[in-house]
């Protein structure tokens, strides 16, 4: 998992670009992160608590972070909303679906998770 982290200098906030199949990492950290440390904080104590449950999740205001079984997975909530679609929006539905889910590996995580406090 690559990426890159820069600070808008419009409106001085920090930016986030992931390689090709990790992109929702990037929306996540931008939008539910921030430069909130303290809800790094609570992410890092999930991480802490992750080995006494088999699954935790976060749902944020537009993702959702689960984490479970050594994988970290990124989802924009607009993904479970159940509803019937139109034939000649499913496959639309498709690509936003594959740019706004992403996952990896808690080392990974936890290396990228400390790269983006470093750089807030």
């Amino acid at each position: 998992m690559e990426y890159t982290f820069r600070t808008d200098f419009i409106t001085g906030q920090p930016l986030a670009h992931f390689s090709y199949g990790h992109e929702a990492f990037g929306p996540w950290l931008e939008q539910e992160v921030g430069k909130d440390r303290g809800k790094l904080e609570k992410i890092t104590e999930m991480l802490v608590n992750v080995s006494s449950v088999d699954e935790i999740c976060q749902i944020g205001k537009e993702y959702t972070l689960t984490i479970a079984f050594g994988e970290v997975e990124i989802s924009a909530n607009a993904n479970h909303i159940d509803s019937e679609l139109p034939d000649s929006l499913v496959n639309d539905v498709d690509d936003f679906e594959q740019d706004s889910t992403a996952s990896c590996g808690l080392e990974d995580f936890v290396e990228m998770l400390n790269s983006w406090q470093e750089f807030i």
